[in-house]
């Protein structure tokens, strides 16, 4: 099983966007900071406004803010502090779609701190894990706005992309999915929601780069991110990265 393939499946978060209310701009201005590497900008941010937001989306932004902490400043006293956090935060076994979807959510991040600290039995079991709960949400019983959903089927699409990578037979079958999960996400890279559009964009550029081997096109979903997101090194080396191969 390729690792570097699997690490990539997984997004930062499922269902930060698609506020109808005032509290979107602050949903927006928390991800901006934390995608700048604003840490201590958007932690206050955060803090101040927390009960202004929805809990479900000011918990997600505080696991996001601390993972991309934990990313850049790496160390076992933060690997422990942000796995304290995931286990604080971890949703009960739910029937409802509701919290089917948070649940969703805190999986995301626990496999991709599993695949970061190389534990890989446990990163099969919580993908498999994953693709049971995608296949039981029932998207028409979930009160979603319509980003939140779109959202929902981003995570689909990349899941449908990877999941047809590890597939070891490689049929017209396999390949038309994978190219039609890579037209849906490259779809959603033109969306005027700021957080779909910036999720979309790393991973479509991460996939072009590193998987497909064509690193022209995941310089131009960079080169995006580094002009939304200026003080973001790891987009600029990205950036640097595609362009170097291109």
């Amino acid at each position: 099983m390729n690792f570097r393939i699997l690490l990539f499946f997984v997004l930062t978060s499922v269902s930060l966007a698609g506020n109808s209310n005032p509290s979107e701009k602050i949903i927006d201005d928390v991800f901006r900071l934390i995608y700048n590497q604003q840490f201590s900008e958007a932690d206050s941010l955060l803090e101040s406004k927390r009960d202004k937001i929805e809990p479900f989306y000011a918990d997600i932004l505080t696991i996001d803010l601390n993972w991309w902490r934990h990313v850049l400043y790496p160390s076992e006293l933060n690997a422990q502090q942000f796995n304290s956090l995931l286990k604080s935060m971890e949703q009960e076994k739910t029937n409802t779609p509701e919290k089917k979807i948070k649940h969703l959510v805190w999986l995301s991040y626990q496999l991709r701190f599993e695949f970061k600290r190389y534990n890989i039995i446990g990163a099969i079991r919580l993908r498999s894990e994953i693709k049971k709960l995608l296949e039981e949400i029932k998207v028409n019983e979930l009160n979603y706005s319509n980003n939140r959903i779109k959202l929902y089927y981003l995570y689909n699409a990349l899941f449908t992309y990877f999941d047809n990578i590890l597939n070891p037979f490689l049929s017209e079958k396999i390949r038309n999915e994978r190219e039609n999960a890579l037209l849906d996400i490259e779809k959603y890279t033109r969306e005027d929601d700021l957080i779909l559009s910036s999720l979309a964009s790393y991973f479509l550029g991460k996939i072009y780069l590193n998987i497909e081997k064509e690193p022209e096109k995941g310089n131009l979903y960079f080169k995006t991110l580094t002009d939304r997101y200026p003080q973001n090194t790891v987009f600029q080396e990205l950036f640097s990265e595609s362009a170097r191969k291109s």
